[in-house]
């Protein structure tokens, strides 16, 4: 095994991360309001939160004709929309509250659907790897919800242990509360085991908020990226950002930083570099948990 290692190293090349938060897609979104993501997700490694199925069997409810909440919400997108995805996005996270909206059927006709445009999905149970610049890099998703069990936390930490033998690791985390702007002390420390178990990122999205970025050791940690594109009249947050880094030969993140956007939720999703008060947000945010956070051209860059 120490061989196999050595050699994926001495192969390695540095991998480019890209990493949104939690994208809605609906019968009603418009193509402009996904386009966008060809720019704002550059790298090896595209990543998003894919809220909800994408199935020609299942269908939308909870929401009235102008797509505001009226009930229990179940989001449900055509198939057809995958293809806008198609090399725009390399990897997404199908483990969130509305991934079973459409029962494990549409769930899995959604990894089908995108895997046909050569898009990965990370779920509950299954994980994807995407093999870049010489890398193989794990995606493992959960969702962690109030009360999580601490067994669970246990066997999260040791599949990251095993997987990291293989390569990179990014562990994407749908939790915390909503609209909140800090994680709470119990994702802190969930956080930390898993970077200390050898994960290079972890990549939180749920609140639809954003949160700080931390980093720990050769690490980094997301909080919460916020939303990219949203077509339910559900949230009204549109303060978010893309989380950028390489992944150097040896799995560790560099070169963090953290890109402002503002959020499609009834228009197209666009970065603002331009808006100092954007970056700001973020590096407050993340001084608050004890980052290095300095603005420069627009970005904040966390050391």
């Amino acid at each position: 095994m120490m061989g196999l290692l050595l050699s994926l190293l001495l192969a390695a090349s540095p991998v480019t991360v890209s990493a949104a938060g939690d994208l809605q897609l609906s019968a009603s979104t418009p193509e402009a309001q996904v386009a966008p993501l060809a720019t704002l997700l550059q790298g090896d490694v595209r990543f998003v939160n894919l809220e909800g199925p994408l199935t020609a069997s299942g269908r939308e409810s909870g929401l009235t004709g102008e797509g505001k909440p009226q009930g229990p919400l179940k989001f449900n997108a055509p198939p057809a929309m995958a293809r806008w995805l198609q090399g725009k996005v390399d990897g997404v996270s199908l483990a969130n509250n509305h991934a079973l909206d459409q029962g494990e059927a549409g769930l899995a006709e959604t990894v089908a659907h995108l895997r046909e445009q050569g898009i990965q999905s990370a779920t509950a149970s299954e994980e994807a790897e995407l093999v870049r610049q010489g890398q193989r890099v794990r995606l493992i998703a959960r969702e962690v919800t109030e009360g999580w069990p601490e067994a669970a936390a246990v066997a999260l930490e040791a599949r990251v242990r095993e997987a990291r033998k293989v390569g990179p690791v990014l562990v994407s985390l749908h939790w915390g509360r909503t609209g909140a702007l800090l994680p709470s002390k119990e994702q802190r420390r969930l956080a930390a085991r898993l970077i200390d178990a050898g994960a290079t990122a972890v990549l939180g999205h749920g609140p639809h908020t954003p949160q700080g970025i931390e980093r720990r050791g050769r690490g980094v940690i997301a909080y919460s990226l916020g939303n990219v594109a949203f077509s339910c009249r559900c949230t009204e947050e549109r303060d978010a950002y893309v989380l950028r880094f390489r992944i150097d030969a040896k799995g560790a993140a560099v070169d963090v930083e953290a890109v402002p956007l503002r959020a499609g939720l009834r228009e197209p999703p666009r970065l603002v570099q331009d808006d100092p008060g954007a970056a700001q947000l973020i590096q407050s945010l993340s001084e608050d948990l004890g980052s290095d956070a300095r603005i420069q051209d627009g970005r904040v860059r966390i050391r």
